[in-house]
């Protein structure tokens, strides 16, 4: 039931405040956005207010825990709880699922509940035809139904779609909470430390970084890479082979990539900067001694067009080749 729970929570009181005064003032509309960076803790927040919108007898605006409807939801078996995700090797969810999966759904009573609840996870990622079939059921909604949207951003969606929703912006958490948090896992106080800083008030980006090994893997191998950068001739050609290796990756490595860059130029402009790659700073410290501002500046900017570039379906080896070619006049210079 832990994944259904508002105790699971990190932050977010306010929303979490707004969401159960609805329901015990039985003041619910029929749909709600939620907008924020991934891993922030919209799915969570959405999974326990789903929980309280099906049980039979919420206290305060929160599930009980023991009521029939509260038990088919921690056995994951509710028939009154949909959840529409985009499929694994796509990256749309097209106008089928949610004419299958929503909208005819939507139009067949609860089974057990007095409510059915519909949860569209990466909401961003529907296609304008399949936003405007949702539009349809989002304009005359059977009263016993709500919607759930999340997505990063409320621009990805139509405003059409944004008209019939009431929005809650999800905000990083402050360092604090962070800290508190990832100091009650069980890890090594170092990697618990990484977890908070590179959490940068998400705490899911935290915990991927403290429990998934080979994510924890593949960041210390991309600053390694970084390393060598102001001592060694061959680091770039290094790297260019790092990159080919880990190209179904290759967003991962651009993000740590960019997370180092900005240390190492918060490193020169600072006397005291808040890192995120805090497991690192003599690395950062050595290599932003190596460079001017305007150089890490520029290497910034090569990063971020190596990915523009990727995602606009260059070619991998010609914007990694780009890429290298102005790190490496930067190196020089």
């Amino acid at each position: 039931m832990k994944k259904f729970d508002y105790e699971e929570i990190v932050g977010h009181s306010l929303i979490q405040k707004k969401l159960c005064q609805a329901v015990s003032c039985d003041r619910v509309v029929s749909a709600y956005l939620f907008c924020g960076s991934p891993g922030i803790g919209k799915k969570t927040v959405a999974r326990a207010f789903a929980a309280s919108l099906l049980c039979q007898a919420p206290h305060n605006g929160k599930p009980c825990h023991t009521c029939a409807s509260c038990r088919l939801l921690a056995s994951g078996n509710h028939p009154d709880l949909i959840t529409l995700q985009a499929p694994t090797d796509k990256k749309s969810i097209g106008v089928e699922p949610v004419r299958e999966q929503i909208v005819k759904e939507a139009y067949i009573r609860p089974f057990h509940a007095g409510r059915k609840v519909f949860i569209i996870e990466s909401s961003e990622l529907l296609t304008v035809e399949a936003q405007n079939a949702l539009l349809k059921i989002l304009e005359e909604p059977p009263a016993y139904a709500v919607f759930l949207l999340l997505a990063p951003s409320a621009d990805q969606l139509l405003q059409t779609v944004l008209s019939r929703c009431l929005k809650f912006q999800f905000l990083p958490l402050s360092d604090d909470v962070c800290r508190s948090y990832f100091s009650k896992q069980e890890a090594e106080n170092s990697r618990k430390e990484l977890a908070a800083t590179f959490s940068q008030g998400i705490i899911g980006r935290g915990l991927t970084i403290l429990k998934d090994e080979e994510y924890y893997q593949l960041y210390q191998k991309t600053l390694a890479q970084l390393a060598d950068f102001p001592s060694s001739s061959t680091a770039l050609p290094r790297l260019q082979q790092f990159f080919i290796q880990n190209r179904e990756r290759i967003d991962d490595v651009i993000d740590f990539m960019l997370n180092f860059l900005r240390d190492c130029m918060r490193q020169k402009i600072s006397k005291n900067p808040k890192l995120i790659c805090a497991d690192n700073q003599a690395t950062i410290e050595r290599f932003a001694n190596a460079y001017s501002p305007g150089s890490l500046v520029r290497m910034m900017e090569a990063v971020v067009s190596f990915r523009t570039r990727l995602s606009k379906n260059a070619s991998f080896t010609v914007a990694g080749l780009e890429l290298l070619t102005k790190m490496q006049e930067e190196i020089h210079d």
